[in-house]
């Protein structure tokens, strides 16, 4: 079945639950007392099941640099708003089409194809923008509080059902993983208030954090432009934001009544969106021809970024030697640009010069400390080539720092588990299924790292207080 036709039957099922309050017209007012109904729990678990279900899915790409700037990318905006940053959550999915939704508890997810169709920062911030806004104006506590209390598994048996029902077929599964973002979308969008109310919020945040206001209507009118084009194949975002006139128009108003600002975008958008790219082709050989006449012809936006789609491009179709002179010329024009150093890194493992790497990203890291990408790509390394010590020692500082990060501690687990610390690596194991929510998982690994005779008393003890406090939210779990 076609990702069109399941939006088509998402927004029919949640429509049934719906269609009380669409016929009444009544709108909450803004600041009522919707917690009383949905509490902020009660929203990120909910939230959280549903990422859960596109993680089980595979639909959530795992590049931790493109993660990682988006991450930063909504930090930069929800700053302005003075909530905590820890309150929010933001992923990349691996799908072509161009969507992005907010799921309830903060969880903020972007299509792969949305980053490839922005043509600036700004417009790329402006859709994260307008999906805070969503989250801060509460939208879906409150469309639960005006359609009569649903209850809540109720929601999630109904999400779980419809992904489910996709178990036939590899392309059904993903198909009804991509339509998952834009179901729960449905219960934000079913009032064209909401969309207006999280254009204004989102604007005034987007101005905030320093990007052109004007990126936000500048991609929605190039997206409503385009439509003519697409026929009955409209771009998803338009499916799940529905973009009247009047609403458009008043984007571009409050934009425009700020002052007009050029705003130069970052190198790491354009180094990002090259990565995206990249992966967005069958082959590594399709995507070096398409950067390689990008190149040629000078149609690009940034050549740094393009040259990096070129040379990362050439690494997947182990061309490294061709490779290098790009690299060459990377590293003269920006020899502290991280991505850079890793990519010239990759090369060199590609070259059979381990050596020339791990010294590469050891000297790019103390430039960089603590950057969570490059640690977590030198800390692979180091326990590839044998020297596990070292990467846990980096990956404990690390996670430190970011103890939510589940990829630190599948990682962390690699390496205890190559010196042959099964006990460490079944707790480091358990830390990270939990992070994913199989509780059950975790759980499996603590007892089997209890049964283990070597392990000492206080790693007995650690193991019975996280069994304790994953029984503990499986008692209280609300979905």
């Amino acid at each position: 079945m076609s990702l069109e036709k399941w939006l088509i039957y998402a927004f029919f099922i949640f429509s049934l639950f719906f269609n009380h309050a669409l016929r009444s017209g009544e709108l909450p007012d803004l600041g009522n007392s919707s917690n009383a109904y949905l509490s902020p729990t009660q929203e990120y678990e909910l939230g959280r099941a549903i990422l859960k279900e596109l993680k089980s899915a595979q639909m959530i790409s795992n590049d931790v640099y493109v993660n990682e700037y988006l991450q930063a990318l909504g930090y930069r905006i929800i700053a302005t708003q003075g909530q905590a940053q820890s309150a929010f959550q933001f992923f990349v999915v691996d799908d072509s089409s161009i969507n992005a939704f907010a799921l309830p508890g903060g969880f903020i997810g972007v299509n792969a194809g949305l980053i490839v169709a922005t043509e600036s920062e700004s417009e790329l911030a402006g859709v994260i923008a307008h999906e805070v806004g969503h989250v801060q104006q509460k939208h879906i506590a409150r469309m639960y509080e005006h359609m009569g209390r649903l209850r809540l598994s109720t929601i999630a048996g109904m999400i779980a059902a419809m992904l489910l029902a996709t178990q036939n077929s590899e392309a059904a599964s993903g198909a009804m993983a991509a339509t998952l973002a834009g179901s729960q979308q449905a219960l934000i969008n079913f009032t064209r208030e909401h969309e207006k109310e999280a254009d204004y919020v989102g604007i005034n945040s987007l101005t905030k954090a320093g990007f052109d206001p004007m990126g936000m209507p500048a991609f929605f009118h190039r997206m409503s432009q385009e439509t003519r084009f697409y026929g009955n194949h409209m771009p998803e975002y338009l499916l799940t934001h529905p973009l009247t006139e009047s609403r458009l128009m008043a984007a571009q108003s409050r934009a425009n009544s700020f002052p007009y600002k050029q705003i130069p975008d970052s190198l790491q958008y354009h180094l990002v969106q090259a990565r995206v790219i990249v992966n967005s082709f069958s082959t590594a050989q399709e995507a070096s021809q398409y950067f390689a006449k990008k190149l040629e012809r000078g149609n690009y936006r940034n050549r740094l970024g393009t040259m990096y789609g070129y040379v990362l491009s050439l690494l997947q179709d182990s061309k490294p030697q061709q490779a290098k002179p790009y690299l060459d010329e990377l590293i003269q024009l920006s020899p502290n640009q991280p991505l850079f150093q890793l990519a010239y890194a990759q090369a060199e493992m590609a070259q059979h010069q381990p050596e020339k790497a791990l010294s590469r990203l050891a000297n790019t890291l103390q430039n960089h400390p603590l950057n969570y990408p490059l640690t977590f790509t030198y800390c692979e390394l180091l326990i590839k080539n044998g020297d596990p010590q070292k990467a846990i020692h980096l990956l404990k500082q690390q996670i430190a720092r970011k103890p939510i990060h589940p990829a630190l501690w599948n990682l962390l687990s690699s390496g205890y588990s190559q010196t042959r610390d099964i006990v460490q690596a079944h707790l480091a194991q358990a830390q990270y299924l939990k992070l994913q929510g199989d509780f059950p998982g975790a759980v499996t690994q603590l007892k089997l790292a209890k049964k283990i005779a070597t392990a000492s008393p206080q790693e007995k003890r650690q193991i019975d207080a996280e069994l304790k406090e994953i029984q503990d939210k499986i008692d209280t779990k609300t979905i």
